[in-house]
C-alpha cells in the first residue's frame, strides 16, 4: 500500500463514518444519511483508526516526499485523535452541547445540503427520516453519560434545551432546514415540511424529553477535572486542539505573560485616541452598529478590502472572496460574534463569514473590522479556500487536515489579525484597539480555558477575566459558555499564532535581507494545515 492508497481510503471511512462531512465539502454520496451515534459506530470507529495506525507502521517512511509525508502526518494525527476520544468517551458531552450537538443538525443540513435537483431532494427526505435513529443514540449516549458520571454542566444543557425549544416553536415553514430546497420548488418545499411534522419534529422532541430529564442530573461544577477521569480528558483536548503535548500549567502560564504584553499595548493604543484607561476608551469612543444589515454590509466592505490588498501579501489566492451572513435567530443567543464556514469542492457553495447580530447594542463595531480579517482576508477563508483548491493533494489533505487539530487553522486567523496591522487595513487607532482587545481575548482564554478545566475556576470568575481584557459582557458570556462545552479548542488560536510568529522570526533570521514575507506566507500556506510538529519540520 503506499502513501496516497491509505490517505485514500481513511479519507473514504471518513465519509462514512462522518456523513455531514461529506455534505460540508460538497461530496454528495452519503447525503442520505447520518452518523450512527451508537455503540456499533463507535466500534466502526476505532476499528477502522487502529487498522490506519497499524497499515501506517507498516510503511517504508525513510524515502517519502513532502506530498506523502504530510499525508501520513495527518492520518496519524485523526487516527490517533479519534481513538484518544473513544477512549474518553467525550461523545457523552458532546450529545448535550449548545455548540455543533444534535440540537444544530437542522441548521447544518440547510447549510451545507442542497436539494435543488429530484435526486438531491431524494437524498435530503432520505437524511431526515433517520432522525429518528440519530436522536434516539443521541438520547441513548447521553444516558451512558449519566449512568457513568461523565455528565454536562447545567448552563450547557440549559442552552442546549433553550435552542431546541426555540426550533421547535418555530413554524414549520420558518425551519432551518428548507434552506436546502429552493423557494420556488413548492412542492419540494412542501415534502420537505411534511417530513418535518411527521418525523423530525417527534425525534426532536424525544430528544427535548431526554433534555428535561437529564437537566436536575447536570453538574453546577464547569470544568472537565471535576469529573471522573476528567484529568485524562483535558489533556488528550489539549494535544487534540493544539497538537503539541503541553501541560495545562504551562498553557497557564504563557496566556498570563501573554495577557500581560498585550494589556501594555492596549493601554499605549487607549492614550494616542486621548484615555488613559482603555475600558473608558472603549466605552466611550466605540459605535454600536443600528441594525444587522449594518452590521452584514460594514463587515462586506471590510471582506472587500482585505481581498483588494492580498495580492501584494501573497503570491497565490483563493479563486474568489467568501460571503457574509448573519446567524440565524434561533441559535444567536448561543453562538460566538463571528465564525466561518469553508466553500464546496466544486465551487457551488461559496465560503461564508457568519456574524452574530445577537445584543447589538452590547457589540462595539471597533471589534469588527479585526474579526473580518481573521473570518475572511487574509484570515480564515484565504488560507481554507486556498488550501482545498490545492489538486495536487490527496482530498484528505485539502478537506480534513482541521481533524488533526485546529492550532495552524485558528493560529493564521489571530496572526491574520496582526497582519492586517501591517497591511495598512484598519482605518484608524479605535479599529486597532478593537484588534488587541480581541488579542487580549484569546490570550485571556488560555488562562480561562486551563482555569475551567484544571483548576477549578467557577464561571463567573472566568467571564471577570474576559471582561478585563476588553471583552463586553454578553460576548465573555457565550464565550465561557464555548470553553465548558469545547474543552481545549480556545487553546488553538494563541499557540497556533505563537508558532506561525516563530517560524516566521526564524526564516527572516535565517534568510537576512533576502527574506520575502509575501514568499513566506506562500510556503506555509502550500503546506496547508498540519499539526504544527509538522509545520516545524518542514519549515525548519
Amino acid at each position: 500500500m503506499t502513501p496516497f492508497e491509505l490517505a485514500d481510503r481513511v479519507w473514504e471511512e471518513l465519509l462514512e463514518d462522518q456523513p455531514l462531512l461529506g455534505t460540508m465539502v460538497g461530496d454528495e454520496r452519503y447525503d442520505d444519511r447520518l452518523p450512527d451515534l451508537g455503540e456499533a459506530g463507535r466500534a466502526r470507529r476505532a476499528d477502522r483508526a487502529r487498522a490506519a495506525l497499524a497499515d501506517l507502521a507498516a510503511l517504508d517512511g525513510s524515502a517519502l516526499d513532502l506530498q506523502e509525508r504530510t499525508a501520513l502526518d495527518v492520518v496519524r494525527a485523526i487516527a490517533e485523535r479519534e481513538l484518544a476520544e473513544l477512549e474518553h468517551r467525550l461523545d457523552r458531552l458532546r450529545v448535550v452541547s449548545h455548540l455543533w450537538g444534535p440540537g444544530q443538525l437542522l441548521v447544518e443540513l440547510g447549510t451545507y445540503q442542497r436539494a435543488d435537483t429530484p435526486e438531491r431532494l431524494e437524498r435530503l427526505l432520505a437524511r431526515l427520516s433517520a432522525t429518528p435513529a440519530y436522536y434516539a443514540a443521541a438520547v441513548e449516549v447521553s444516558r451512558d453519560g449519566l449512568a457513568s458520571g461523565v455528565v454536562a454542566p447545567r448552563i450547557v444543557v440549559e442552552r442546549t434545551l433553550a435552542q431546541v425549544e426555540r426550533l421547535l416553536a418555530a413554524p414549520l415553514e420558518d425551519s432551518p432546514a428548507l434552506l436546502a430546497v429552493p423557494t420556488e420548488d413548492a412542492e419540494g418545499r412542501e415534502r420537505v415540511v411534511r417530513a418535518l411534522r411527521e418525523i423530525v419534529h417527534p425525534a426532536l422532541e424525544g430528544y427535548r424529553a431526554a433534555l428535561r430529564d437529564y437537566l436536575p442530573h447536570a453538574t453546577e461544577t464547569i470544568g472537565l477535572a471535576a469529573l471522573p477521569g476528567g484529568e485524562a480528558m483535558y489533556a488528550a483536548e489539549i494535544l487534540a486542539h493544539t497538537t503539541l503535548p503541553l501541560t495545562p500549567r504551562e498553557v497557564h502560564e504563557l496566556g498570563m505573560d501573554e495577557l500581560e504584553r498585550i494589556q501594555e499595548e492596549r493601554r499605549a493604543c487607549s492614550q494616542r485616541l486621548g484615555y488613559e484607561d482603555p475600558a473608558r476608551a472603549a466605552a466611550e469612543a466605540a459605535s454600536r452598529a443600528a441594525s444587522p444589515e449594518e452590521l452584514v454590509a460594514l463587515a462586506e466592505a471590510q471582506v472587500a478590502k482585505g481581498w483588494e490588498a492580498a495580492p501584494a501579501w501573497f503570491g497565490r489566492l483563493p479563486s474568489e472572496p467568501c460571503e457574509v451572513r448573519s446567524v440565524e435567530p434561533f441559535r444567536e443567543a448561543d453562538m460566538p460574534f463571528a465564525f466561518y464556514q469553508p466553500p464546496s469542492q466544486d465551487g457551488s457553495r461559496r465560503g461564508v463569514y457568519y456574524l452574530n447580530a445577537y445584543g447589538l447594542a452590547h457589540k462595539p463595531l471597533h471589534h469588527l473590522a479585526t474579526t473580518t480579517y481573521h473570518e475572511a482576508n487574509p484570515g480564515h477563508h484565504l488560507q481554507i479556500a486556498l488550501e482545498q483548491e490545492l489538486g495536487d493533494r490527496p482530498a484528505i489533505r485539502r478537506f480534513a487536515g482541521y481533524l488533526t487539530g485546529t492550532a495552524f487553522c485558528e493560529g493564521w486567523g489571530l496572526y491574520a489579525e496582526r497582519l492586517a496591522d501591517e497591511m495598512g487595513l484598519f482605518e484608524d487607532e479605535l479599529e486597532r484597539l478593537g484588534m488587541l482587545e480581541m488579542q487580549g481575548m484569546r490570550a485571556a482564554r488560555l488562562v480561562v480555558d486551563t482555569g475551567i478545566h484544571a483548576f477549578g475556576w467557577p464561571r463567573e470568575r472566568a467571564v471577570a477575566l474576559l471582561e478585563e481584557a476588553g471583552v463586553p459582557r454578553v460576548d465573555a458570556e457565550i464565550e465561557v459558555d464555548r470553553y465548558v462545552t469545547m474543552p481545549g479548542q480556545a487553546l488553538a488560536y494563541k499557540i497556533g499564532q505563537h508558532e506561525i510568529e516563530r517560524l516566521r522570526a526564524e526564516a527572516a533570521r535565517r534568510e537576512g535581507p533576502a527574506f520575502s514575507l509575501r514568499d513566506f506566507h506562500d510556503r506555509l500556506l502550500a503546506l496547508g494545515t498540519l499539526p504544527l510538529p509538522a509545520i516545524r519540520r518542514e519549515l525548519g
